[in-house]
């Protein structure tokens, strides 16, 4: 399947902003200058329109313009406007008032009480229209005609006096404007697009050198880990996931390859004992009291391949799944009890005495398999204490925490030994390794049903002294 390039697509993307971001600049600068330079033709025809009613009706001055009104000035010799008037005595425009007018102005006046046209300067009087407003409004207003803009009013007198100008080089100055303002849009596109490319280049180069050594690693060589050292923040706290990750997935297969090698080493001794009975059996004609002799060997040979596979089978499942099921609400008192109940006639036995302190101590659990624990501690407690030795059981909630403790005055366990417990297949000294019953796998076991409870365990021991097994949970109580 071909896989889309994330690069591609956060270029497409930037492109896509950098444009629309580019473009609305453009269009928005556009309409500021068009919006201003079409506000000092208006201004400018406002003036116009002024001057001319004031001269021709001699008149007091029209209202000033406001306030941002820009006067155009006029560069070259003033255009020759010589008006023509009909029935009434010619006015002559001042100078001052002719070099207000550009080329391609233009004024018209028209007399209402004639109806005709009484002045004009530019185009011939039938090119332009008299405005059809309502003469009673006296406010100067504007009107449009394809590229001629045009001002204009009606006098108290009821004349209508216009100003007018072809809008062609403003319109051309604005269109040069539209294509600068693309041009350098474009340019500021392009320049975007490159700046980002080399900045999508330079991120996504520490992300190429995540892949290839992660590539790597998945090929076999697990040792390997991602320099995160010169990584920005966010992709060095990415490598830093990974290369914890990949530290795990080491120790694991470690582990498994270990715990391959141990299994194989447990199933020697017993496999070795039935093929060694069987072929000596076999070997010629026995007694039948050899006989029971070989098949009883071979019995404890498979009782003991028995257990350990139990064993494995219960530790493969708590390391594919963790605890199964649902978690009730117990008490880890009433299971510490059940269990010394059941284990007092072994203890009484060995002549070993069982002390209880079991205070209530809730726990949302699964009660078998906690019992399983109890269960295993005190069995080893049993296992290595002296004759008269004591085990004592305690449950409680200390500082808010759940917890359990089953201590024995056995033969305690070395310095050395005591990191190591809990590994699996681990065993002691031969002091404590007498019985070919135990595969080291009982405390790996009870490990790993504390730790998918959310618990731990830890041991703690004064060789010739004993040793003192404590399970703790970080919260007292809790639901199911």
């Amino acid at each position: 399947m071909r896989r889309k390039s994330i690069r591609l697509r956060l270029l497409a993307w930037f492109g896509f902003f950098l444009a629309a971001l580019v473009a609305g600049f453009g269009v928005v600068a556009f309409q500021f200058q068009k919006r201003a330079d079409f506000g000092d033709v208006d201004a400018a025809l406002a003036l116009r329109v002024d001057a001319v009613s004031r001269a021709f009706r001699g008149s007091e001055p029209h209202p000033p313009p406001p306030p941002d009104f820009h006067e155009d000035r006029h560069h070259g010799p003033p255009p020759d406007f010589g008006p023509r008037f009909h029935n009434r005595t010619p006015v002559q425009l001042p100078d001052e008032v002719l070099r207000q007018f550009e080329p391609g102005d233009y004024f018209a006046v028209w007399g209402l009480r004639e109806n005709r046209l009484l002045a004009q300067s530019g185009p011939e009087a039938d090119a332009i229209p008299r405005p059809t407003d309502s003469p009673t409004e006296t406010r100067l207003r504007y009107r449009t005609r394809g590229s001629i803009r045009e001002a204009y009013l009606y006098t108290e007198r009821g004349d209508c006096i216009l100003a007018g100008r072809d809008l062609a080089p403003l319109q051309a100055r604005l269109r040069l404007f539209a294509g600068q303002l693309v041009v350098a849009g474009v340019l500021v596109l392009l320049l975007g697009l490159g700046g980002g490319g080399m900045a999508s280049r330079l991120l996504f180069a520490s992300i190429r050198r995540i892949g290839a050594t992660a590539r790597r690693i998945a090929d076999g060589n697990l040792a390997e880990r991602i320099p995160a050292a010169d990584m920005d923040r966010e992709l060095g706290e990415l490598a830093d996931v990974l290369n914890s990750t990949f530290a795990r997935l080491d120790a694991a297969f470690a582990r498994q390859q270990q715990f391959t090698a141990d299994a194989a080493h447990e199933l020697r001794t017993p496999l070795a004992v039935i093929l060694s009975e069987t072929q000596t059996a076999l070997r010629r004609d026995r007694a039948p009291e050899e006989y029971r002799d070989s098949i009883r060997a071979c019995e404890e040979a498979a009782q003991q391949m028995r257990r350990l596979s139990d064993s494995l089978l219960e530790l493969a499942r708590l390391d594919a799944a963790g605890e199964q099921g649902q978690r009730i609400d117990a008490d880890l008192a009433q299971i510490a009890a059940d269990c010394t109940a059941q284990l007092r006639p072994l203890a009484a036995q060995r002549n070993v005495q069982i002390e209880t302190d079991l205070r209530p101590a809730p726990l949302a659990c699964h009660p078998d398999q906690i019992a399983r624990v109890f269960a295993n501690l005190i069995s080893n407690a049993l296992e290595y204490s002296h004759p008269e030795g004591r085990i004592r059981v305690t449950t409680g909630t200390p500082d808010g925490k759940t917890t359990a403790t089953v201590a024995d005055t056995g033969i305690g366990i070395s310095p050395a030994d005591l990191p190591h417990v809990f590994d699996r297949f681990y065993r002691t000294s031969p002091a404590r390794s007498h019985s070919a019953a135990h595969a080291g796998l009982g405390l790996a076991i009870c490990k790993a049903i504390v730790e998918t409870h959310g618990g731990r365990i830890s041991a703690a021991s004064t060789p010739g002294a004993g040793t003192i097994m404590t399970l703790c949970w970080p919260a007292a109580g809790g639901t199911a």
